[in-house]
């Protein structure tokens, strides 16, 4: 099934690779300049140091799929953020609908968070409206809150708090979830 494990300096040029490609960065807020896997070395490095910081390589089955992360870790007001993708068309289609419970399970049972608000910008049709299925509250639209590709983007906030999330239909024991993730 799913593994969570941290990257190494030698996931560098595969996490470059994921992160220029154009599928997967068209919705991010920034793009990196000048991509190079000596720069994204440092970046793991520096991301490891971070007390506000946490991420994964999503595997399946033994293989490299994605990554996850979860920034703004605020252990004073216990909320978070998160974002991840799924590097594959086919691999999307087939496991993103089973990867919810194992990020929201680790962000409140893993890390101890009452709350997740997360940020998708606009056009990111997908992933808005997976975010009302699985009934994160929408919390608004920051208008005009991301400048790319030569014009503002609005981006739309999303909320779920611990509460709500345990009153969800579980796939995954939460034994099964959090045990896949490897710190």
């Amino acid at each position: 099934m799913f593994r969570f494990r941290r990257p190494t300096a030698d996931d560098a040029e595969m996490l470059l690779r994921w992160r220029t490609e154009p599928s997967i960065t068209r919705f991010m807020f920034t793009d990196l300049e000048d991509p190079d896997v000596e720069r994204q070395r440092a970046w793991l490095a520096a991301m490891d140091a971070r007390a506000d910081f946490r991420h994964f390589i999503i595997e399946h089955e033994g293989r490299p799929v994605g990554y996850l992360s979860y920034y703004d870790i605020d252990r004073v007001h216990l909320r978070c953020s998160s974002g991840s993708y799924i590097v594959e068309e086919k691999d999307r289609r087939k496991l993103a609908g089973f990867l919810h419970c194992f990020i929201m399970d680790y962000c409140f049972y893993g890390l101890g968070m009452n709350k997740l608000f997360n940020y998708f910008m606009e056009g990111n049709d997908t992933v808005i409206r997976i975010q009302k299925v699985v009934k994160a509250r929408e919390v608004g639209v920051l208008r005009q809150h991301v400048q790319k590709y030569g014009r503002f983007h609005d981006v739309h906030v999303f909320e779920t708090l611990r509460s709500d999330w345990e009153g969800h239909p579980h796939i995954f024991a939460r034994e099964t979830t959090l045990a896949a993730f490897a710190e």
